[in-house]
């Protein structure tokens, strides 16, 4: 994977991120942004090769609330739309909590399950 220094302002959420794990809060945002400020090391962001990010969302958001202009990214190398959902779900699932309620369909995602998705997602 490249290492690279980005601008967190330049990044977007990946379209499926909220779909499959509760967005980071307020609270937990500006937790993360107190640690940083701090200079409490986190791990870098994980980004596809569009800048949306797949993984670190609080950091990238706590990034943005601080105003930083660089931040550590690893852009995941290129991969089929199933393999990418695959890497962000299990980059989530290890530092995160998924939704209960859709953990079966962000399991799903380790396998290319596209023809099973219902028109407009889930």
């Amino acid at each position: 994977m490249d290492h690279r220094v980005v601008d967190p302002s330049q990044l977007e959420l990946h379209p499926e991120f909220e779909r499959l794990f509760e967005p980071p809060t307020q609270a937990e945002v500006s937790q993360r942004a107190a640690a940083m400020s701090r200079g409490e090391r986190f791990p870098p962001l994980l980004v596809d090769a569009q800048g949306r990010v797949l993984a670190g969302v609080a950091c990238w958001r706590a990034a943005c609330r601080l105003g930083w202009r660089q931040i550590s990214a690893v852009v995941a190398p290129e991969m089929s739309p199933a393999e990418l959902r695959a890497l962000m779900v299990a980059e989530n699932i290890r530092t995160r909590q998924l939704r209960e309620v859709h953990l079966w369909r962000a399991m799903n995602n380790f396998f290319d399950m596209e023809p099973l998705r219902p028109p407009g997602g889930w």
